[in-house]
């Protein structure tokens, strides 16, 4: 597989994280909590990763953040959350990018079953100084840094009071209209409107998706895909996978027939779906409109809090 080798990518990682050692955590500025927290990172599985992500996306620097190193906590689940700092556009994305740690990582699944990388260029971190960008340049541990970069903790506080009017608008602007979608879905389940019903209900839980997204990130979401959403958040609660994962007794398949609905509800002249088989994927669409009311409140919560300290 070509890397697009450049000299300093010649040269051996600079892992800040030592393999056989714990690693100091980086200073976090006035936070008492963040600095009495316990560090759950395995420093050796830490800079593995950092290594294999190195090899493929050859970024500036890789940042272990959330409650692993005793941050804000972003992911619920056990989980490296990771934000990757490239100079230039990648030719990999955070899928590519967690496929390639897993087959070179068989077994990470082992006391940390999640992986959740985030690539992002210089100028996005630049330009987009949101409450996700800033918690985990100025709360992560420093896992690596190419040859000749220098790694700066953001120097000015952080505006949370306005992020947590951002997101609380953004969420009342969108939480309400997927509501109203899901309502509609719901009182056409009839077979003369069950057209109508699947779109609504598809369209609908991208709505919550994407509202999720925006509240936890302050940026959109780069896609609408309803399974890439839920494969990119799941991690933000434990209650995100029992909604849509299949499991060792049932074999579940409403994201994949969410996403159908998108495209063949609108132009499929034979769509067909039974009445009952719609109505239990409308069951979990209500308690993923749950789910995300409880999490972006929570989060925007967390963002008021922050304004007193």
């Amino acid at each position: 597989m070509e890397t697009n080798q450049n000299p300093a990518q010649g040269q051996p990682a600079q892992l800040i994280a030592p393999a056989t050692t714990q690693p100091e955590p980086q200073p976090v500025p006035s936070s008492e909590q963040l600095s009495d927290s316990p560090l759950l990172y395995d420093p050796v599985k830490a800079a593995r990763i950092a290594e294999y992500l190195r090899e493929l996306l050859d970024p500036a620097f890789i940042i272990l953040f959330g409650s692993q190193v005793g941050g804000t906590p972003h992911s619920e689940t056990m989980c490296y959350d990771l934000l990757v700092i490239v100079e230039s556009p990648s030719l990999y994305n955070w899928y590519d990018a967690k496929r390639y740690v897993r087959m070179k990582m068989p077994n990470i699944g082992h006391h940390t079953p999640y992986v959740n990388i985030y690539i992002l260029t210089k100028h996005d971190v630049e330009v987009n100084y949101t409450p996700f960008i800033y918690l985990s340049r100025s709360e992560g541990t420093l896992l690596y840094r190419s040859h000749g970069q220098k790694f700066k903790r953001p120097r000015k506080t952080f505006d949370f009071g306005l992020a947590a009017a951002v997101a609380e608008k953004y969420a009342g602007t969108f939480l309400p209209l997927a509501d109203q979608l899901l309502l509609q879905a719901e009182i056409m389940t009839d077979s003369m409107h069950i057209r109508q019903s699947a779109f609504a209900m598809a369209q609908a839980t991208v709505h919550y998706f994407r509202t999720l997204f925006y509240v936890y990130h302050g940026f959109e979401a780069d896609t609408s895909d309803i399974e890439i959403l839920q494969h990119r958040m799941r991690t933000l609660s434990g209650e995100l996978p029992l909604l849509f994962e299949s499991d060792g007794c049932n074999s579940l398949h409403t994201l994949y027939c969410l996403k159908s609905f998108l495209v063949k509800a609108r132009y499929a002249s034979d769509f067909f779906i039974h009445a009952q088989e719609l109505e239990q994927h409308l069951d979990r669409v209500k308690r993923l409109a749950e789910v995300v009311k409880k999490l972006c409140q929570r989060r925007i919560k967390l963002y008021l809090e922050r304004i007193e300290e």
